[in-house]
Order: structure tokens, then C-alpha cells, then sequence
């Protein structure tokens, strides 16, 4: 079989896209051959260096010449992480006998597509017309981590919050984690904070903050991170889901549009606490140990970390199925 993924990742655009979709990827390299498809330019360069670095085999066109290349492409499937996408796209890159497919995190529209993902836990909430579709993988049975989330070891939660992680995905051209770091380095004084720096932040970020209780991680092992740490501070995306396959206790805030759905649920849901930049002190403040001890057991019970096998095992039936009828 061949598999195409469409995606990119970048400062601005930032590394959700890319990182999520290879991990289904990883697990579908098992079934054939796999490409992604990538815009070329300087803003998506960090995102095809990650592939890259990923032993992935990666496609770069111009956004003009982008239909025309994929048209000109055979494939089995291709599945498209993209939010600048329409039904005219989706129609121009349909073949005969292949599958097409949308991750899905907000249902603007009914895509004119073959099967959508949405790994977020309010996906059933969005109300898809599942009848228009082949398939609907939706909720966090099918939330895409990485091994290293698999078979982890338990969550200690600690009376005391002693080491917080602060991150906020592959990039921050804001510098977002950078405020963070300075807020929290005054406001909560005897706490080491482990700050994960992403491949797409901007170059010289937090060089003139020197502190004992700072440390700065460039390309760690996160499930590792997660599992030493008390609390988290993080984007609203992917990692929230991670952190709960740890069971870390974990603060969401809202850096894009497309992650508010995902902060409300999981709050609602008792596995995070949300709020703004300048109210974190006093949300951790608030954090007991009892309240610290809820979302971690809540959070270990939502995701198991096996949505990529069982994603990428359902797909694969999903294209075999449609070839025999």
C-alpha cells in the first residue's frame, strides 16, 4: 500500500500538524510505503527537518503547484492535517480506488472526504453526519502518542509541588514560555522549572534568563519529563493528552483558537485546570494535593496511549473493505 500525509509545521504555523501525524505514520509505515507532502519554503523548514531527521521520505512543492503535484502522485490513501483546505482541494486530490481522509479538530464543514480523525475527547460532541462518511475515528481511544507513552510507570503525586514543566509545543514565536518562566521564577520561589524548547522557537529565547531553578531542555525524552515532574504548564494541543497518559497534573492555556474546545473538555472533564498567562501563580496556589491526586488518576484513565496501533490496524481494514465492495 502507499500512504500519502500532508502536512506541515513551522513557526508560525507551528509543529501540532507534524507531530501528531507521525506518529500515525510511524504506525502505517508498517503496512507500505509512506510519504508526506510538505509546502517547501523557509516557515515550513523546521517542520520537514523533523520528518527528515525521522527517517521519513518527504515531497516539498509551492502552494501553487501543490493540486497539480498530488494529482500526479499514485497512492492508496492520503490523509490530510491542514487547515487551509476546502471541498474544492478535497475533490481535486481524489482518485479512483483510493481513500482520502481529514484530521479534524473543529468540523468548520462535512468534508467531502472518505473518513475523518478527531482524536480530541469532544469529538462526539460536534455532531459529524457519520452517514456521509466510510468511517469516523473519533475520541481519545484513537489520541496519537508516541511508544514512549506506552507501559509507564505510575504517577507519585508529592504533597509539595517541587519541579513544574512548562511547554508549549515545537514552537512559540511569541515567546510565551519565556513570560512564563519570569513570572513563575518570582511568584513560586523554591520550585525548579523545566522548560522544553522546541525545534521551531525562536533563536536566542531565555539566553539572558539565568537562574539555579531554570533548566532548559532542548530534545528530551518527554514521557520522562512528565513522570518527574509535579505539575505542568502547557499549551491546550497534543501535549495535554500526553501529560495525561502520565497522569501529570497539568494547567492548559489557550495559545490558538483551535484549543479551546480541547481546554474546556478536559477541565470539565476534572484532568486539568485552565486559565490565562497572568492567572497561573494563583491556579497553582490553588492546586491541593487532593486536587493534584484527581487529575492525575482521571487524566491515566483517559488516554492508553495505543490510538496509533489501533488507528492505523482500523485504517487499513477501512481500505481493504472498500476495495472488495
Amino acid at each position: 500500500m502507499k500512504f500519502i500525509i500532508r502536512a506541515d509545521g513551522g513557526k508560525k504555523t507551528g509543529m501540532g500538524h507534524i507531530m501528531r501525524s507521525s506518529v500515525l505514520a510511524e504506525a502505517l509505515r508498517k503496512y507500505g510505503e509512506l510519504s508526506y507532502v510538505c509546502l517547501n519554503g523557509e516557515e515550513y523548514q523546521a517542520g520537514r527537518q523533523y520528518l527528515k531527521e525521522n527517517s521519513f521520505d518527504v515531497l516539498s512543492f509551492s502552494e501553487e503547484e501543490l493540486l497539480n503535484r498530488l494529482q500526479d502522485i499514485d497512492y492508496d490513501c492520503i490523509i490530510v492535517d491542514d487547515y487551509k483546505v476546502d471541498k474544492t482541494f478535497f475533490e481535486g486530490i481524489k482518485k479512483k480506488n483510493a481513500l482520502v481522509g481529514y484530521f479534524d479538530d473543529n468540523k468548520v464543514e462535512e468534508y467531502p472526504v472518505d473518513f475523518i480523525i478527531n482524536q480530541n475527547p469532544y469529538a462526539e460532541d460536534l455532531g459529524y453526519d457519520k452517514v456521509r462518511y466510510l468511517k469516523t475515528f473519533l475520541g481519545s481511544q484513537y489520541a496519537l502518542l508516541r511508544k514512549e507513552f506506552r507501559n509507564l510507570p505510575p504517577f507519585f503525586v508529592r504533597e509539595e509541588i517541587k519541579d513544574l514543566l512548562i511547554t508549549v509545543g515545537g514552537s512559540d514565536i511569541n515567546k510565551v514560555s519565556e513570560r512564563i518562566v519570569i513570572q513563575l521564577l518570582d511568584a513560586i520561589p523554591e520550585t525548579m522549572l523545566h522548560v522544553v524548547i522546541g525545534p521551531a522557537f525562536p533563536k536566542g529565547i531565555m539566553e539572558d534568563i539565568c537562574s539555579p531553578r531554570l533548566k532548559k531542555y532542548y530534545n528530551p525524552k518527554m514521557s520522562e519529563l512528565m513522570l518527574n515532574c509535579d505539575l505542568a504548564v502547557s499549551s491546550s494541543g497534543s501535549t495535554l493528552y500526553e501529560l495525561a497518559a502520565c497522569g501529570t497534573p497539568a494547567i492548559g492555556i489557550v495559545l490558538a483558537e483551535n484549543q479551546l474546545r480541547s481546554a474546556k473538555k478536559l477541565k470539565e472533564l476534572g484532568i486539568i485546570e485552565s486559565t490565562e498567562i497572568e492567572n497561573i501563580p494563583e491556579t497553582i496556589a490553588k492546586l491541593t494535593y487532593e486536587r493534584r491526586a484527581e487529575m492525575s488518576s482521571k487524566g491515566r484513565q483517559l488516554v492508553d496511549a495505543l490510538g496509533a496501533e489501533r488507528l492505523a490496524k482500523e485504517l487499513i481494514a477501512l481500505i481493504k473493505t472498500s476495495r472488495s465492495v
